[in-house]
């Protein structure tokens, strides 16, 4: 899943990534700016959302998944396994939230400034499902 400007082992230089560069909002929809993957195992990418905005419903099927806030605040959206109940988890920036691999989950800005959260998710080449009314979409 190599995306345009995404960094790789190749062009990663020193390693060291500033998650706030990678902070773009658009109030038309939700924004993701690839960051880095190395095609097998990892992927990086920083979600940014404008107030109301959100990251809908979706799994990793073959992939652990964990995000950082980096600002702002919001709701943490965790699907109970098996059922179409849901719980709600406030976050804000500092946060950091572990997602085991196969958990439906979703982030809303519920706040009144931008919320930016820097995503990371193993097995790079993995499936990603979008989950709508609670029907899974392969993506």
């Amino acid at each position: 899943m190599k995306i345009p400007g995404m960094l790789t082992p190749e062009t990663l230089e020193s390693g060291v990534i500033d998650p706030v560069t990678t902070r773009k909002y658009s109030d038309q929809q939700a924004t993701v700016v690839p960051v880095y993957t190395d095609e097998q195992d990892i992927v990086i990418v920083t979600w940014n959302l404008m107030p109301g905005q959100e990251n809908e419903s979706h799994a990793h099927p073959n992939g652990a998944h964990a995000f950082f806030v980096i600002e702002g605040e919001g709701i943490y959206i965790k699907h109970q396994p098996g059922t179409p109940e849901s719980a709600e988890f406030s976050i804000k920036a500092g946060d950091t939230v572990n997602i085991p691999r196969g958990v439906v989950h979703g982030i809303r800005n519920t706040g009144d400034k931008p919320l930016s959260y820097f995503a990371i998710t193993t097995t790079a080449g993995g499936e990603y499902q979008r989950v709508v009314d609670g029907v899974v979409q392969q993506h």
